[in-house]
């Protein structure tokens, strides 16, 4: 199982010192942007900043905001590999706006992730997921705020969706620690995104390996 840790900041200074405590460790991050609408709380929201840093790892920006396709291709052509979109954003499974976001990403040659509250039941999106070379992201909180507690009820969204779709590849997100994450892979996850317990600890590094060897 992969651990990509998650980076929710209100500015770009203090998302640059977080990417620095993990850099080296991982091959992923996350960094999450909140517009304060879809979600209760507002995030650093700038991709061109993006442009001012060299990473030796991967970056996938999860966009919990309204009216996603409005910002997608600004994301998409930043130095981001991939974007995590939510689906309630869009209105509703039969969106164009969906396949839009899609040909923008094939544009740029990077990815999209869909992404599912715990509440949004992912059969009514099943089109989206049919693609063998789909990637899912289950929240298992609230979007928005790092450090709430786990919702069990993502497991068995997992169990269900890849009992359908096997070679989907799913992520889930939030409230994961060295309790619960081994349930997740159990699952079916193939990685899983964690903030709090990642940096709210007193030595970001050995969270993240203790994470890693949970589930090696």
């Amino acid at each position: 199982m992969e651990i990509i840790p998650a980076i929710l900041e209100s500015d770009w200074k203090n998302v640059e010192g977080k990417i620095k405590q993990v850099e080296g460790l991982t091959d992923w991050i996350q960094l999450d942007v909140s517009d304060g609408l879809f979600t209760d709380n507002k995030t650093w929201s700038n991709p061109h900043d993006l442009f001012g840093v060299r990473l030796n790892l991967n970056q996938e920006v999860h966009l919990m905001i309204n009216n996603p396709w409005e910002s997608a291709e600004a994301w998409l052509a930043s130095p981001a590999k991939r974007i995590v979109v939510q689906v309630e954003a869009l209105a509703s499974p039969e969106s164009v706006k969906f396949a839009e976001i899609v040909f923008t990403a094939k544009k740029y040659g990077k990815e999209v992730v869909w992404g599912f509250k715990i509440e949004t039941d992912w059969e009514p999106y099943k089109e989206l997921v049919r693609d063998p070379h789909a990637r899912v992201l289950f929240l298992a909180v609230e979007p928005g705020r790092q450090g709430q507690e786990f919702n069990p009820a993502v497991l068995e969204k997992i169990k269900s969706l890849q009992a359908a779709h096997p070679r989907v590849k799913i992520a889930v997100d939030g409230g994961i620690n060295l309790e619960n994450i081994k349930l997740v892979k159990e699952s079916g996850a193939a990685s899983a995104v964690v903030g709090s317990y990642i940096f709210n600890s007193s030595d970001p590094k050995t969270a993240l390996n203790r994470l890693v060897e949970k589930v090696i």
